[in-house]
């Protein structure tokens, strides 16, 4: 056997042990790191624009936090709603996308702002606040990346792989986030002095 064939057969091997024996921790590990990489990549942008003058590594550790409970929360979803909804018909794709945008995506959303507000030791007032001024810009966001995203996972990914999946989709979005967390308002303040 070639070389090449030797190294992608233990390659292969070795992942699909993984993902049978280590799932949970996978798609808990993909989560924080994506996350945290999403925020990494969003520093960085602010940088460049000088709407921040240096890298703030607790903001990164904070949304790692989240991740990581976010990556906890939808390995259990996923696991769930493949085993009351298996198979791959256009109808059950449909039922999964529908149940992934009314449950699982609102629920993100509220983790997301209240557990970095409260890492952030925010007020539940302002944490409130945040929430009715971003929900549904993050969630009309999400329909549009993770319909289309979610149709070609529960269609064409084996169900071991879906979240691992959906978090390398995600690290667009995880920056978007970061974006709608830290930049948003940053940048509507500094265009709104800038128009006076």
């Amino acid at each position: 056997m070639p070389l090449k064939r030797k190294i992608y057969t233990i390659v292969t091997r070795f992942a699909i042990y993984l993902f049978n024996k280590h799932l949970y921790s996978i798609n808990t590990i993909s989560g924080t790191v994506l996350m945290s990489s999403g925020d990494v990549l969003q520093q960085n942008i602010e940088l460049y624009r000088g709407i921040s003058d240096k890298f703030d590594w607790t903001r990164t550790g904070r949304i790692s936090i989240v991740g990581t409970i976010l990556g906890t929360l939808q390995h259990f979803f996923y696991c769930q709603l493949d085993k009351q909804y298996p198979g791959k018909e256009m109808r059950i794709i449909a039922r999964k996308i529908i149940l992934d945008q009314v449950l699982c995506t609102p629920v993100n959303i509220f983790i997301f702002i209240y557990g970095l507000g409260l890492l952030e030791n925010n007020t539940w007032t302002e944490i409130n606040k945040e929430l009715k001024e971003k929900f549904t810009t993050i969630f009309l966001v999400d329909c549009g990346v993770f319909i289309p995203t979610q149709y070609i996972n529960f269609k064409f990914v084996d169900p071991n792989y879906r979240l691992i999946f959906i978090n390398a989709v995600s690290i667009i979005y995880d920056t978007f986030l970061s974006y709608m967390k830290y930049s948003h308002n940053k940048i509507q303040t500094t265009d709104q002095q800038e128009q006076t």
